[in-house]
């Protein structure tokens, strides 16, 4: 891989799903990126509407999560999820060794970029977060806006951008570090803690924070 990728544009991306795959364990993990790049290159990559699909794995191997990015929500409803193609993505989660599957989707926010917006991910988040509804989603935006101030300026920071669902009751923020070094030193900033200790009085349901390495993206044909 390349030292610098170029992301989607912000003002193509209008609709994104992050399907979550718990899994009993490497082996099973291994299997689903494969298939997942598979049938996205044979067919999703090519349907109207789609910009890119970025697999991850959880760095403890019990978790694939597949990103993926639409210009809006018709386009995904009617090119995949209405698709007679997509059998076999659609059923990954009935699949042996598949003990979970959850879909998130929604809307991109305003990202947040630091000092290595170019630079290839060398780990990222997946933190889920559930809310009561659109007045906690907004808050929980102001706030990460706040803290951009150093954020910005933060080493080894690539991006963060965070994602609302339709209802506003599920949030997604989904940052991203040049190597595990840097995320190690984030986490250890007690600006972090502090940050976490406020969104924590927003949410009706404690987060689920995935720590993941990119396997794999396909782009649009």
């Amino acid at each position: 891989m390349s030292s610098e990728y170029e992301p989607s544009p912000a003002s193509e991306v209008g609709f994104v799903t992050f399907g979550v795959l718990r899994v009993d364990g490497a082996e099973t993990a291994a299997a689903l990126v494969e298939t997942v790049t598979e049938e996205v290159k044979k067919w999703v990559r090519h349907a109207p509407g789609f910009i890119s699909s970025r697999v991850h794995v959880s760095t403890d191997g019990t978790t694939v999560v597949n990103r993926g990015e639409w210009t809006n929500e018709e386009a995904y409803r009617t090119s995949f999820q209405e698709s007679p193609s997509g059998g076999v993505l659609h059923a990954l989660g009935t699949r042996a060794g598949v003990l979970a599957a959850t879909v998130f989707s929604g809307t991109p926010a305003t990202p947040l970029e630091g000092p290595e917006a170019k630079a290839q991910p060398g780990v990222v988040v997946v933190a889920t977060r559930h809310l009561g509804g659109p007045s906690a989603a907004d808050a929980v935006l102001e706030l990460l806006a706040g803290s951009g101030e150093w954020k910005r300026r933060f080493p080894g920071f690539i991006s963060a951008t965070p994602y609302v669902s339709r209802e506003g009751t599920t949030f997604v923020n989904y940052p991203m570090w040049v190597n595990e070094v840097a995320y190690q030193a984030w986490m250890a900033d007690p600006r972090i803690s502090e940050g976490q200790e406020e969104l924590a009085r927003l949410e009706v349901a404690p987060p689920e924070y995935l720590l993941c390495t990119v396997a794999v993206q396909v782009d649009a044909a």
